[in-house]
């Protein structure tokens, strides 16, 4: 095991040390013999170190996700998505965002026409990138509460050569008009908060993908999107995580 810490913090953290060896040896588990080598480290040698655990990855069927010191190899024909982890949630390394992900290539490939869509809770746009790529010749918007999101938003918009994306800081009520998708990764109670002012936002017939919803709230997030006039199309698990893509079927109710 390999520890790091403030100086002022080296007894604490070798005391933690002792007592989860003497938890272990407790429950009778073999961790003799122990040695602890201690050394000074640069803040040079560690700032950085956080990088080797994120790579290209692949995510969903297409894409590939790849950070600035990884370049990678992607794959004949796969859709390269040029980012950076940082300021705001969506890399493709969490179970929400690969479901996301997902599920806009299953309706994709359902041939679903996709005229205007909206990256709702957009973060670091990943989202927005992916559909942009599925359906280069929708229109889009990517709005979001934080300015510091938009901003990283906007940042990778460009590393990516994504045009024709409006950004908004802002809630729903920015949206203007009315969507043939909607794309929504955020925490299941603002999720259901959101059903029935999303469904004045979505047209007859439209498709919102919901993510970030655990398993034990997915019958929540499904009743209150029955109620506001959705059909749930296709579910999608991903361990502890679930995604719906559900279509607008009536007018809330």
């Amino acid at each position: 095991m390999i520890a790091l810490c403030e100086p002022e913090n080296r007894q604490a953290l070798l005391s933690a040390a002792a007592q989860a060896l003497d938890t272990a040896r407790g429950a009778g588990l073999a961790v003799d013999p122990v040695s602890v080598r201690e050394r000074s480290a640069d803040e040079s040698e560690w700032r950085d170190v956080w990088k080797q655990f994120f790579r290209a990855t692949r995510v969903g069927r297409r894409f590939t996700v790849r950070p600035s010191w990884d370049p990678g190899q992607p794959a004949q024909g796969e859709f390269v998505i040029d980012l950076d982890p940082g300021r705001a949630f969506g890399t493709g390394a969490h179970p929400s965002t690969r479901i996301g992900i997902g599920l806009a290539e299953d309706l994709h490939d359902q041939e679903c026409q996709v005229r205007r869509f909206l990256d709702l809770g957009c973060g670091s746009g990943i989202l927005s990138i992916v559909a942009t790529r599925l359906w280069p010749e929708a229109r889009s918007f990517a709005i979001d509460n934080d300015a510091e999101a938009t901003s990283c938003s906007e940042e990778n918009f460009e590393r990516n050569q994504v045009r024709g994306v409006t950004i908004v800081t802002g809630t729903l009520d920015e949206a203007d008009g009315a969507f043939d998708l909607v794309l929504a990764n955020i925490q299941a109670d603002v999720l259901c908060q959101l059903a029935l002012p999303m469904a004045t936002k979505i047209v007859p017939g439209g498709h919102a993908i919901l993510s970030g919803i655990l398993l034990e709230q997915v019958d929540e997030v499904l009743a209150a999107y029955a109620k506001a006039g959705f059909a749930l199309d296709r579910r999608q698990d991903d361990g502890e995580w679930c995604g719906l893509l559900v279509r607008c079927e009536a007018a809330a109710s």
